[in-house]
């Protein structure tokens, strides 16, 4: 015997036919509650030291390393574009590496160049740059070593506030931590405000998974784990993703307690319910990063015929904004502006 449904909230005789609301284009426009602006989205660039350098990177087509010189004439057409915000990440060259990543506190360095730059130029962009050791590293790891093995937390905190001064004096307008060690907001706080920027944003990678989807990301920042280090990955400081998404939302409350004035959750697509958690909860604006393997996975199918890649991009967008992503981190950015020119 089946139960009985409940009773329906509506009459029976109700002339109820949904699909008057999706009969045009104009109808389907009006009612629409996810909208998408070149604003919403923030590029990802790979630099490097040298000059007219613009190498592709295999695994991410459309992506490249640039050089400072070549990094600003893309800049000035994501800004053309109508885009308001990129990411730095440094490419740093075997000889420049060391246990430590020292050379992230080169004031010479390729991100420091290309900020330094960007402002110079005058570009109404905002610069934001990746906080981390593992491209400069020798190991390929989020900072220096302990004899474990694993990162040493607190040595690394500390010099995150130290690196974070650095780039806020080369022109960075927002520093975005992905080291995923613990109170590394607070010691960049403390770093920024003694170093007399306290108007310099955080946007905390809060909610960062140990993920698969970061693969081709590492060849670009040619960053990987390297054989000998005692880890062959980085899942003793990032999170798990077999876990609740209650930890989610303790790991973002932290860093707002400690002075996170953003918040990110990476990567995208796969952690939409715990984008949702954490847009629902945080008390600042929450970004989502849809990641290198997220955007091959895009290209690869859309090169194929497999897709149509302008329709599932758009679809994909729209689920980051419903999900509560205040803007997205996307190699996408400049052919999302594109799209919705």
């Amino acid at each position: 015997m089946h139960p009985t449904p409940p009773p329906s909230p509506l009459p029976a005789s109700a002339n109820l036919r949904p699909r008057r609301l999706r009969a045009s284009p104009l109808l389907r426009d009006l009612l629409a509650s996810s909208r998408l602006h070149p604003s919403d989205f923030v590029a990802p660039l790979f630099v490097r030291l040298g000059k007219n350098i613009k190498t592709p990177i295999a695994s991410m087509p459309g992506q490249f390393q640039f050089s400072p010189d070549t990094a600003l004439t893309h800049l000035r057409q994501l800004a053309d574009g109508g885009l308001s915000a990129f990411l730095l990440f440094g490419v740093t060259d075997p000889h420049h590496k060391d246990p430590a990543g020292s050379h992230a506190h080169d004031e010479t360095n390729a991100v420091c160049r290309t900020l330094r730059a960007a402002k110079d130029a005058g570009l109404p962009l905002l610069a934001i740059t990746d906080l981390c050791y593992c491209e400069y590293t020798s190991h390929g790891h989020c900072g220096p070593l302990t004899a474990t093995p694993t990162v040493d937390n607190d040595l690394t905190v500390a010099n995150l506030g130290q690196q974070a001064a650095l780039h806020a004096r080369c022109g960075a307008d927002i520093i975005a931590p992905s080291a995923a060690m613990d109170h590394m907001v607070a010691a960049i706080r403390t770093g920024l405000d003694a170093a007399g920027f306290p108007d310099t944003a955080i946007l905390s990678y809060a909610v960062k998974y140990a993920s698969a989807f970061y693969g081709p990301f590492r060849d670009a920042a040619e960053s990987p784990p390297q054989a000998g280090s005692g880890l062959s990955d980085r899942k003793t400081y990032q999170m798990d993703y077999r876990r609740h998404p209650a930890e989610a939302l303790r790991e973002a409350a932290l860093d707002v307690a400690e002075g996170a004035d953003l918040l990110m959750v990476k990567p995208g697509l796969p952690y939409l319910d715990i984008l949702k958690a954490v847009s629902d909860a945080a008390p600042v604006p929450t970004a989502v990063y849809q990641v290198s393997g997220e955007y091959a996975m895009l290209k690869a199918a859309a090169a194929n015929g497999w897709i149509d890649e302008k329709e599932t991009v758009l679809e994909t967008m729209h689920a980051f904004k419903r999900a509560g992503a205040a803007f997205i981190l996307t190699y996408y950015a400049q052919q999302l502006a594109a799209w919705l020119r």
